[in-house]
């Protein structure tokens, strides 16, 4: 029923991603903590938007570049865009002695309704040497993005701002569009949405940790709804798989796992399949493992197909794809808890 959605949403996700590998360094987060520091001389040397500008262009010849208002223009064919880089705050969000930023990237192409026409919000947390060591995206406005935000400010370590519904993704009078007041916080290691921390139950899972085996472990927020959202990646001889988290109240997650396969006839694809659910009714959290083995459960019982079923307030589908030796699965899930969070709004709002 989601899948559309959940795989636009991936693609997305998979693009750019703040990062946690193991423990983190320093002192831990505390919003309640902030506090000006020291800016070293190598610190005030330091541009964030001049790094930003020169990999916004990377390969590309820009038809201008402007590092005084932060600005580059690119041709882009009979379809060109110009993207401006403006600072929002500067501040040490992870405690760590080294200032990190609140940056606003914009883009407008022609006309203002084309592709490349979008806003975001870029949090970017510093490590050592001057490199970029986590990045948060959320959606500011693009033509076709559920919320609009405006009215942006920073202060005593908060970006606030107000979020209107899209008049192009909602079917109702503009005058009954409606608005809500965020505000955003760095905390242990990602960018929250307030109401995130303390109005929606996967916040209260503390460890999202999906796969129980070492693997590559992303946290991040949501561009369109400011939920949290974890990526992990696993892999070993022969396998690769990988998990998309994300939800309020109710929690949606995607699993992906490649074979490499020489054989692709329906009875080594079948065998197949339950390999990868049975690794996934073992290799998870314990939080995730029991609606796994029912999933599991299920398809020893019945013919694989992609048709989305529901077992109680559980709904799945299993998809699968044969592609140069190698043999693809997809699992998507979602376990409603509040069944008035189905729709992105209701999902910002933190609708009960």
């Amino acid at each position: 029923m989601k899948y559309i959605l959940l795989s636009i949403v991936t693609l997305a996700l998979f693009s750019c991603k703040g990062k946690e590998n193991g423990k983190p360094v320093g002192k831990k987060d505390s919003l309640a903590t902030i506090k000006p520091v020291p800016v070293s001389e190598s610190q005030k040397n330091f541009d964030i938007l001049k790094v930003l500008l020169d990999e916004e262009v990377g390969d590309e010849k820009p038809e201008e570049i402007d590092y005084k208002n932060y600005t580059v223009s690119f041709r882009n064919d009979d379809d060109p865009y110009t993207v401006t880089f403006h600072k929002i705050a500067s501040d040490d969000f992870n405690n760590d002695g080294i200032t990190d930023y609140i940056i606003e990237r914009n883009s407008e192409g022609m006309l203002g309704g084309n592709a490349n026409t979008n806003s975001e919000i870029l949090y970017i947390i510093m490590g050592k040497d001057h490199k970029i060591s986590e990045r948060h995206e959320i959606q500011e406005s693009a033509p076709f993005s559920y919320n609009i935000l405006d009215g942006i400010s920073y202060e005593g370590g908060k970006l606030k701002a107000t979020a209107q519904q899209n008049y192009r993704s909602y079917n109702k009078p503009t005058d009954s569009l409606e608005s809500t007041d965020l505000s955003f916080v760095y905390k242990d290691g990602n960018v929250f949405e307030e109401s995130y921390l303390t109005s929606c139950t996967l916040a209260k899972w503390k460890d999202k940790k999906i796969f129980n085996p070492d693997s590559e472990h992303h946290r991040s927020i949501d561009r369109h709804n400011y939920t949290e959202t974890i990526e992990e990646k696993y892999a070993s001889d022969g396998f690769k798989a990988s998990a998309e988290l994300s939800g309020c109240d109710n929690l949606e997650i995607i699993f992906d796992g490649t074979y490499k396969i020489a054989d692709t006839s329906s009875k080594s694809i079948g065998e197949k399949a339950n390999q990868f659910l049975n690794f996934l009714a073992k290799n998870t959290s314990p939080i995730l493992q029991k609606d796994l083995s029912v999933i599991q459960n299920y398809y020893l019982n019945h013919k694989m197909s992609e048709d989305n079923i529901n077992v109680g307030n559980l709904s799945f589908n299993i998809f699968s794809n044969k592609n140069k030796g190698e043999l693809n699965f997809r699992l998507v899930m979602t376990k409603e808890s509040n069944p008035n969070q189905n729709e992105n709004w209701e999902i910002v709002t933190r609708t009960k």
